[in-house]
Parts: C-alpha cells; sequence; structure tokens
C-alpha cells in the first residue's frame, strides 16, 4: 500500500467540507442579495413609472384628451417607457422604445423580465386612472391609463457580481487560514504519538525498555494504544525472556545428559574390563541415553503445544470420556505405581466429557499421575487419587509436598525443587509445564495446592459439560502396594 500522510488526509477533508459549506452559504447569501437587488430595483421602477404616470396631462381640447409631456421627465436613457390609453390608443412613448416582448399587461403580476436588445430588463406594468377636469361638482372625466415601463439590470447584475467577487475572496482567505491553522494544530495533536513512536522505535532484542510518555496517557484517544503497546511489549518481553532462558536450560540438560554419557564411554575406555562390565557399562550408556531421548521428546511436545492454534471451547461430536481417559492412564502407569509401592485409586462421581482431544487428554493425565507417583513415598502403603469433578479432575497425592518458595514456579519449563533427584527420576521439569501448555491451548485452567510434608493437590478445569452424576461410585482401577 502507498504510504501517505494523516495530517495531509486530515486537513484535505476539511478544506473540502468548508468549501462545501463555503459554497453552500455563498450561493444561500447571493440569492438572498439577489432578492434584496431586485426588490430595491422594483422600488424605484415604480418610482420612475409614477413619474411617467405624473406627467400625463389634459390637451385641454373638446375631446378632453390627453398627451405625454416629456418635458417634466429625466428618465435615463437607457430606460424605455410606453403609455397608452386602455382602448389602446396611444399617448407617449420614449424615443428608444421597441416594444416588452413577453411583458403581460396584467394588474396582478407587475413586474416581470424581458429582453431587449439583447439586454435583460425588468419591466413594470401599470393601470393607473387619470381624471381631466376635476371640479366641484364632481371627480371629472376619468382616463384609464397603461403604463409600460423598463429599465435594464446590468447595475443589479454588477452588484451582485462585485459582492461574488467579495465573498469569493474572503472565503477564499478563510480556507488559507483554515489549511494553515489546521495544518499547524495537526502537527501538534499528532505530537503525542510520534513521541509515542519514536520510544517505541528504541526498543529491540537487547532492549525492552518502554514507557509511553504522559502526553500519550493525557490524549484520551491514544490511552488505549499507549496501554496497549506497554502491555503487548510487556508480554513481548516476558515471552522472549522465557524463550532466552529455555533454550538455555535446554542446552544445560543436553549438554548434561550427553556429559553422563560421554562420561560413561570414556570410563568403561579407561582400562580393560571384563565382558559382565562392558555390559553393565553399555546399558547404562543405553538408559543414559534414553533420558536424553525422552528429553528431547518433551521438549519436541511441550514446543508443538505452544505452537498450536488455540482451540475454541466448543463441545463437538468427537468429545472426549474423562472418566475413560483417568481409568487409561491408571492401567497404563500401574508398573511404574508398582515399582514404587504406590496404589492409585480412580474415582467418578460424574460422567465429564470433555473437547480436547484423546490423545491430549491422554498426555495430560498421564503427566500428571506420574508426577504423582514418582513424588509418592515409596511403599509404606502410600496411595495416589485421581478423581473426576464437576468442572474436570483432580490429583492428590501424599508425598513431601512443594515448599510455599517453591510453588510459584512448578509450572515453569526445567523447574525441579530438588535437582539432585533428576538423575533418579528421570524427571527433567517439563511434564507440569506440558500439561499448563495443553490445558491453556483448550481454554482450562491448572491450579496446585501443596502442604510440605502431606503431600500435593492439582485441580484441573477442562471445557466440557457433566452428562450425569453418577449414583455409585464407579469401580475403581487400583494397584497393591509391592
Amino acid at each position: 500500500m502507498k504510504a501517505y500522510s494523516i495530517v495531509r488526509r486530515l486537513v484535505i477533508t476539511i478544506l473540502a467540507v468548508e468549501f462545501l459549506l463555503a459554497a453552500l452559504t455563498t450561493t444561500i447569501e447571493l440569492a438572498y442579495l439577489r432578492q434584496q437587488h431586485l426588490k430595491t430595483f422594483d422600488i424605484m421602477l415604480r418610482g420612475r413609472a409614477d413619474s411617467v404616470f405624473g406627467a400625463v396631462q389634459d390637451l385641454e381640447d373638446e375631446a378632453d384628451s390627453v398627451f405625454l409631456d416629456t418635458s417634466v421627465l429625466d428618465l435615463p436613457r437607457n430606460d424605455i417607457y410606453e403609455v397608452r390609453e386602455e382602448s389602446g390608443a396611444l399617448i407617449g412613448r420614449s424615443p428608444n422604445w421597441n416594444g416588452l416582448a413577453g411583458v403581460p399587461p396584467r394588474a396582478g403580476a407587475p413586474f416581470s423580465q424581458t429582453e431587449v436588445n439583447g439586454r435583460d430588463y425588468r419591466a413594470l406594468v401599470l393601470h393607473l386612472t387619470r381624471n381631466i377636469d376635476p371640479s366641484a361638482k364632481g371627480p371629472g372625466i376619468p382616463h384609464k391609463i397603461v403604463v409600460y415601463y423598463a429599465a435594464p439590470l446590468r447595475p443589479v447584475w454588477h452588484a451582485l457580481k462585485d459582492e461574488a467577487r467579495l465573498l469569493a475572496f474572503g472565503n477564499s482567505l478563510l480556507l488559507a487560514l483554515t489549511a494553515l491553522a489546521a495544518a499547524l494544530l495537526l502537527r501538534r495533536g499528532m505530537m503525542p504519538l510520534h513521541a509515542l513512536a519514536n520510544e517505541a522505535s528504541g526498543i529491540s532484542v537487547h532492549s525492552w525498555k518502554f514507557q509511553a510518555p504522559e502526553e500519550a496517557y493525557a490524549a484520551r484517544e491514544l490511552r488505549p494504544l499507549a496501554t496497549a503497546l506497554q502491555s503487548a511489549l510487556s508480554r513481548l518481553e516476558q515471552s522472549f525472556r522465557q524463550q532466552q532462558v529455555f533454550i538455555s536450560d535446554a542446552a544445560h540438560e543436553l549438554k548434561t545428559a550427553v556429559s553422563i554419557v560421554k562420561s560413561s564411554l570414556q570410563l568403561l575406555a579407561y582400562k580393560d574390563r571384563t565382558l559382565t562390565e562392558y555390559r553393565e557399562g553399555l546399558t547404562q550408556c543405553l538408559n543414559d541415553c534414553g533420558r536424553v531421548e525422552d528429553l528431547v521428546a518433551k521438549m519436541l511436545t511441550l514446543a508443538s503445544i505452544e505452537q498450536a492454534t488455540p482451540q475454541p471451547p466448543s463441545l463437538g461430536a468427537e468429545a472426549t470420556d474423562l472418566n475413560a481417559c483417568l481409568h487409561q492412564a491408571a492401567l497404563q502407569l500401574r508398573p511404574l505405581a508398582e515399582l514404587h509401592g504406590v496404589r492409585i485409586t480412580v474415582s467418578a462421581a460424574f460422567a465429564f466429557h470433555t473437547q480436547v482431544p484423546a490423545a491430549d487428554c491422554s498426555t495430560l493425565v498421564s503427566n500428571l499421575l506420574a508426577n504423582a507417583i514418582q513424588h509418592s513415598p515409596r511403599g509404606n502403603d502410600s496411595e495416589v487419587e485421581l478423581a473426576v469433578t464437576e468442572q474436570g479432575f483432580r490429583v492428590r497425592d501424599f508425598g513431601e509436598g512443594i515448599s510455599r518458595e517453591a510453588l510459584p514456579y512448578v509450572f515453569d519449563r526445567f523447574f525441579r525443587e530438588d535437582r539432585s533427584r533428576a538423575r533418579n527420576t528421570g524427571g527433567a521439569g517439563l511434564g507440569l509445564a506440558i500439561c499448563k501448555a495443553i490445558v491453556e491451548r483448550y481454554g482450562g485452567k491448572i491450579s496446585i495446592e501443596s502442604w510440605p510434608g502431606e503431600g500435593t493437590l492439582l485441580n484441573v478445569e477442562l471445557p466440557g459439560m457433566v452428562l450425569q452424576e453418577h449414583a455409585a461410585e464407579m469401580p475403581r482401577a487400583q494397584t497393591s502396594a509391592v
């Protein structure tokens, strides 16, 4: 898309609107001025026509005729007039009279416009009565007189043109001043945005410092943008830092695992050994390689879950039976539980179906159950509980628990409260991080409570619905202590 200037567009828009308003007001004002000029012109025209009527005099003959005394008239030379009896007899006219085409002799509409010799004229028709020889015995002899009078409209048009020029000049000056003022005010108004952009331009992978300028927060329109930028950059910085920590921790974990394999091989090659010792050493190396493979697999699983598009919470036809998922996970991890001397109990007071696919649901439950088994005390009839709730499920163990200081970090990648146990338990600190990623991908929630020396409770809320409430506890899948 071609670059453009917001200020320029706004100025052009303001000028366009103002130009349209100026054109409209000028048209209305000129129409009003034209009407006023014509009214004034009509008054002048009536006065001149009355003067012509006043020049109609008694001829003082036996027929009591009348004539037009032009010697008493002082009229503009371009005006034309004609005086007739109502019967049609001519009384007098101006020397330049050529007739008035289209002027109706109607008293109801005395004024009209016509054209004389290619020029616009304003015409007037007066129907009056002239009394001749009035006396005390009567009003005299009436003569019905018709006066035709017309004057050129050129003075009116000249006046309107002068006024139109004045209005055009005034509006042009106003538009120029408006453009200048709008440009200055808009540039000044855009200063907080420029300040915000300048502040944001200083952000890089090495410097995430961003503080929106005060003028950006002061502007009501920019405050949401400044707040959104601040929040987005804060989340980006946190994500970037987490990514850096993840890469650093992953490199450290892989290096440690590879170093263990390397040291085991070096130890085997240090001196000649018996076949049994070589076999034991190679078995240990295979176990160490298995831990490296498991670590890489978990890292790939976590990366694929975090990069996947979040799924909307909609329960479809392929809903997963959470009860069956819990029983399946308990059966799959039964050998691990027997190895640790832990009994698994599964209870389901509700038939809960969730939108989480069966594969992800199995990974979620298996990781949480395996974590609970590994942190349960060996033997002594220890137990891990799996239970379906109205909103998902919970996992409860009765192990050593987690300290209050470590509790906020248990879902962080590669976090282990006791790193010395990693080789013994095989944990890399990714299990709970994977569980949290799965839950949040589908819009769920996961929370943890722990009591040092008493155990830990993990509560998982998943999108789904309770289909029915079981009247009695379902058969429990459990393993006996070894």
